[in-house]
């Protein structure tokens, strides 16, 4: 395999660890309630964005938000969870519109807070439901690219847990991994590969270093997009 294949192959593993790991931690629906399945069809369209979002797919994102934003509330859910729904679409609605790859990842990091903050509102934490499960670093390009997609959901899970657990063990395993393999070198400019590692490296420190919602949103927006901007440069 060729260095230009091996590019392709770790970046190509990131969208299907991704979405392996979403199936896994998808919550089960509970049989006849109109509630649980109204929040499953959210959870699994804020999955689908929040994958989109880091493979700076803006088109199918966008077209996402907009199924998320149009998505009606069940005439069965309570009044107060309506309610509580109107931020997320806002959102969502805002981004439809989205006309960069940094917009559309703050639009996706934002709606997994709005998540979580309607789950700790009605005392509802996703946190037992996720698995936790730090990838180790890794010095090749599969393996790292990989590692590097399963940190991202483990930061995106703290939003929409809301989960103090797996938000320190994402800012932790992000710290970890460290610099880019170098193996990215032989297809990829290096000084965006050096930009890349370093962006990543600040972004962790103050991931870690982050308590308040504003901030993990803003980290968490800033490394989607740094990541959806490696993407396209290998495209």
């Amino acid at each position: 395999m060729d260095a230009c294949s091996r590019v392709w192959t770790g970046l190509g593993l990131t969208a299907v660890a991704l979405t392996s790991v979403a199936c896994s931690s998808a919550p089960e629906p509970y049989m006849g309630s109109p509630t649980r399945g109204q929040m499953i069809a959210h959870f699994d369209l804020a999955v689908e964005l929040r994958d989109h979002a880091v493979q700076g797919e803006l088109q199918s994102f966008r077209a996402t938000a907009q199924a998320l934003a149009d998505l009606d509330p069940a005439r069965e859910l309570p009044p107060d969870i309506i309610l509580q729904l109107g931020p997320m679409r806002w959102e969502a609605q805002a981004g439809a519109s989205a006309r960069t790859n940094g917009a559309a990842a703050r639009a996706a990091a934002e709606i997994a807070r709005t998540c979580g903050e309607c789950h700790a509102a009605n005392d509802v934490s996703l946190d037992s439901r996720f698995t936790g499960g730090v990838p180790a670093a890794a010095s090749d390009i599969p393996r790292h690219m990989a590692g590097l997609a399963r940190i991202t959901e483990l930061l995106w899970e703290g939003l929409v847990g809301p989960s103090d657990r797996s938000w320190a063990a994402g800012a932790d395993a992000l710290l970890e991994a460290g610099a880019l393999p170098d193996e990215m070198l032989e297809e990829l400019p290096e000084r965006d590969v050096r930009f890349a590692s370093d962006r990543l490296q600040r972004l962790a420190r103050e991931a870690a270093a982050a308590t308040e919602s504003d901030y993990r949103v803003r980290a968490l927006a800033e490394i989607w997009a740094t990541c959806s901007e490696c993407h396209a440069i290998a495209r």
